[in-house]
């Protein structure tokens, strides 16, 4: 998701050209069904069913809050899906492969391996990002 330009939010699809190798704690995540592991230094998009207005929020502050992730496949998606997000789980230490993001730019994660899976949406800088975001323009 680009969120660069705050007037014209947008799924945007740029080739992921170049890979940042990192080391760094990681999070193992319960969401919903799926299980999946994310940097512990990360944010992800949250979001309220009954008020509806994503935030985002750092994974270290999720632990027994009862939040939801904001599930959303941009491909093939009508209306988002919400789920518990919990952490079950933490690495010290992981190796990690990532695309190199710019800032304002919104990483969007599948859960599954299957077709047209869900996502959830994850960022490393929140720079440009406002914590709550409004995503009225994407429908």
């Amino acid at each position: 998701m680009d969120y660069g330009d705050k007037q014209h939010i947008d799924y945007f699809f740029p080739p992921l050209v170049f890979l940042e190798i990192f080391n760094a704690p990681a999070a193992v995540m319960s969401i919903g069904e799926y299980t999946l592991k994310l940097p512990l230094d990360w944010s992800i998009v949250i979001c309220d069913p009954e008020i509806g207005e994503p935030e985002v929020v750092s994974i270290t502050a999720l632990n027994d809050r009862g939040l939801q992730a904001f599930v959303y496949n941009p491909l093939t998606g009508f209306m988002p899906t919400y789920e518990e997000v919990n952490i079950t789980n933490i690495f010290t230490e992981v190796r990690w492969h990532f695309p190199k993001l710019k800032y304002g730019h919104i990483l969007a994660v599948p859960l599954g391996t299957e077709k047209s899976p869900p996502c959830i949406f994850i960022v490393k800088d929140t720079n440009k990002i406002p914590e709550v975001l409004d995503i009225s323009q994407l429908w």
